[in-house]
């Protein structure tokens, strides 16, 4: 059986998606990088592949729009806007516009593991990867990343120094998303990290008990909070979670429909067609001719 997403590393997405990189380029293991959306990106075909990667990076836009999948839905940037995919999410990039222009910043766990974050920080990497900054935020976090540029491709390069402009970035963009965001109720902090589990755990548990005991609440007061939060109950998040999930299987046509139901650990392919028809309005077998293979 195929594995389920594609896990790349950093040299694997530069030969994939960044085609006209130099061979230096190319090898480049820093822990750092940074590239320029209009220069690479721009080039290849979309829409992508969904795949998982060993890094991650910082989509950052400052003109035109970009539209990016990860993990349970898609996110269009427009100018003044970034996305942050943290290692091991499900993402691939949908569209393009041709004024595309920004940057794509590559960096290594220990970045974010270095710098002092609280507890509010830690959320915007596990529930609000996306943003919209203010026009003089946008225009300060540019610049840092113009100068981190600079710095990258100085011969004799200072990566510490690398390593404190893109922390700047980072938090930047951190605290902003702080100071913007309303703040978060406790259903709603309990929904988000049942999304959170449910995206990591959905193959081998689609039982709410599961994630309440995770939660360390009871299964009512679970459904509770995230009906309250979002209008729909554990369950329905569950399967539409999954269900996604097996669309993105369903995008590569050599997989047999049967073995992708197995793969999801799903009881039988009949009741995951059932599910599957439930959820989008069409079979899996249509859904792959009318939406994709078309």
């Amino acid at each position: 059986m195929k594995s389920a997403i594609k896990i790349i590393s950093n040299y694997e997405y530069k030969k994939l998606f960044l085609p006209d990189v130099s061979d230096h380029t190319l090898f480049n293991e820093s822990k750092i990088q940074v590239y320029r959306i209009e220069n690479y990106l721009r080039s290849i075909l979309m829409p992508v592949v969904p795949y998982r990667t060993t890094f991650n990076f910082l989509i950052f836009v400052t003109k035109g729009s970009l539209t990016q999948h990860l993990e349970s839905g898609s996110y269009t940037l427009t100018a003044q806007q970034a996305i942050n995919i943290k290692q091991g999410n499900i993402t691939a990039t949908l569209s393009l516009s041709d004024d595309i222009e920004g940057f794509f910043v590559v960096y290594e766990n220990e970045i974010v593991t270095d710098i002092a974050l609280g507890i509010n920080d830690i959320k915007f990497f596990n529930s609000n990867p996306f943003i919209t900054l203010k026009p003089h935020v946008a225009e300060w976090v540019k610049r840092i990343l113009l100068l981190l540029e600079d710095e990258l491709y100085t011969e004799g390069k200072q990566m510490d120094i690398c390593v404190s402009l893109l922390q700047s970035a980072l938090l930047k963009i951190i605290r902003t998303d702080i100071e913007t965001r309303a703040p978060m109720s406790r259903q709603l902090d309990i929904a988000f990290r049942f999304r959170e589990l449910v995206q990591r755990f959905h193959i081998d548990h689609k039982n709410v008990l599961f994630y309440a005991n995770l939660l360390h609440i009871s299964e009512n007061y679970l459904n509770k909070c995230v009906k309250e939060a979002t209008n729909k109950p554990p369950k329905q998040w569950i399967n539409e979670i999954s269900i996604l999930h097996s669309q993105i299987l369903l995008q590569d046509a050599t997989r047999d429909i049967a073995g992708i139901a197995f793969e999801l650990k799903y009881q039988s392919p009949s009741y995951f067609t059932r599910l599957f028809k439930k959820i989008t309005g069409y079979s899996p077998s249509d859904y792959r001719k009318h939406k994709f293979l078309s």
